[in-house]
């Protein structure tokens, strides 16, 4: 099936936005375009375009979403109504010759992915590489003790914080430090501070769910995870969110962490990489 691409202006995202509405437990809906509606760039090499397939889109919520970073996209997808047809059509168009990743999909879209992947023909494996969906609900909510001092307090982290949590993150790369200041300067963050010194932090992902969570080696096993976790869960809740952190399976410490909170698994997710497309030999 062909798809043509129409994009969807940014002063009609509100009305995509709303179609989810009914559910904001789901990590490629409502708090996910939110987020992009308040966002600013960090750099003129940041930009964000939705895709839809027509201009019915308030009925169906069909969407693809691309927030290019320098030379990386990251790629997220949905659609409440009609075949999945149209939306894995609707992927193929798009044609991103740079490195993406496809973020967030659940199990009802894998079909879709998998369909890019095989059109794309690419040489490699597709891996879906899942992640836990945890939720933590309302009635659980406690509010965060206050037990800071002078020394030791969370506090929303500034985009001058961005370098400390870039270097201690696993997956750092050549643009990871401009997407992480993003993320701090459009989002929800908190970090543990001593003597005006960060040693743990939390961030708050596009989608709504807690990332980037890391407390230094001196401070681990005093509690600091937990403090920073319900610190982020007054704030979150005190924007009408829910609460919801992503984990992969084999994470046992941060399952274990987020259970002992309260947190409970609702759903699975997943994200792919897709490579840079290869130039012909020819070119």
């Amino acid at each position: 099936m062909d798809s043509k691409l129409l994009e969807i202006p940014r002063d009609q995202w509100t009305i995509l936005r709303d179609v989810y509405a009914g559910d904001r437990t789901n990590l490629t809906g409502y708090d996910l375009i939110e987020y992009f509606l308040n966002w600013t760039p960090s750099s003129s090499d940041e930009t964000i375009n939705i895709y839809t397939t027509d201009i019915e889109f308030a009925d169906h919520g069909r969407y693809i979403l691309i927030h290019s970073v320098a030379q990386k996209a990251y790629v997220y997808l949905n659609t409440v109504k009609g075949s999945l047809e149209e939306l894995q059509s609707a992927l193929c168009t798009l044609n991103l010759q740079t490195w993406h990743l496809i973020c967030g999909y659940d199990e009802r879209l894998k079909p879709v992915v998998e369909y890019y992947w095989s059109a794309r023909g690419q040489p490699c494996k597709l891996v879906h590489q899942e992640t836990l969906v945890y939720h933590l609900p309302k009635s659980t909510i406690k509010k965060f003790p206050q037990t800071d001092t002078p020394q030791f307090q969370c506090r929303k982290l500034e985009p001058v914080d961005s370098r400390v949590v870039d270097r201690h993150w696993p997956y750092r790369s050549a643009e990871s430090l401009l997407l992480i200041t993003g993320l701090i300067r459009n989002n929800i963050s908190a970090g543990f501070f001593e003597t005006g010194t960060l040693h743990g932090w939390c961030l708050r992902s596009p989608h709504g769910s807690l990332s980037n969570l890391h407390v230094l080696a001196a401070y681990r096993r005093s509690g600091v995870g937990s403090k920073i976790i319900r610190y982020m869960a007054e704030l979150i809740e005190a924007k009408g969110s829910e609460v919801l952190a992503t984990v992969v399976p084999e994470n046992e410490k941060s399952r274990k962490m987020f259970e002992k909170l309260g947190f409970e698994v609702i759903n699975k997710l997943y994200w792919s990489a897709v490579p840079e497309t290869l130039k012909q030999a020819n070119e």
